[in-house]
């Protein structure tokens, strides 16, 4: 991969984004260590809310809620509830609840099934048409 001049998200420093992601290499450290101490409160505070970690630590809540929905946290066995990301219902893990989630995947399928049926009539749509049937060029 080519490395390409990005702006840090958190800083705003320009720095070669070799695939990282959306900081830079010092602030990428930063949210390495402060993701080590969350996980460490929560060991040690396994009841507390987000906005107590949040508290506690001087922690943005977007960490802490990211860290949760990408399961960093699931092995300190916590019992920590935080907003779905498409309806704010109060769920324990991953990023959309169980409604919201399977809603989400009848849209993609529905979405599939139509750009199928589309295709299937633009090929229909690409043949001559004789007297009997539709022949292909």
């Amino acid at each position: 991969m080519i490395p390409k001049p990005t702006n840090c998200r958190e800083c705003g420093r320009l720095f070669l984004n070799l695939g990282s992601g959306k900081y830079c290499p010092g602030c990428m450290q930063k949210h390495e260590r402060q993701m080590d101490e969350i996980a460490s409160y929560v060991r040690d505070n396994p009841r507390s809310s987000v906005d107590e970690i949040c508290t506690a630590l001087e922690v943005k809540k977007s960490l802490v809620i990211s860290m949760l929905q990408s399961g960093r946290l699931e092995e300190v066995n916590i019992d920590i509830k935080y907003p779905c990301a498409s309806c704010g219902k109060m769920i324990r893990h991953g990023r959309y609840c169980k409604a919201c989630g399977k809603k989400i995947t009848g849209e993609i399928a529905a979405s599939i099934r139509r750009v199928r049926k589309n295709a299937e009539l633009q090929k229909m749509k690409k043949g001559v048409y004789s007297k009997d049937q539709w022949i292909d060029q």
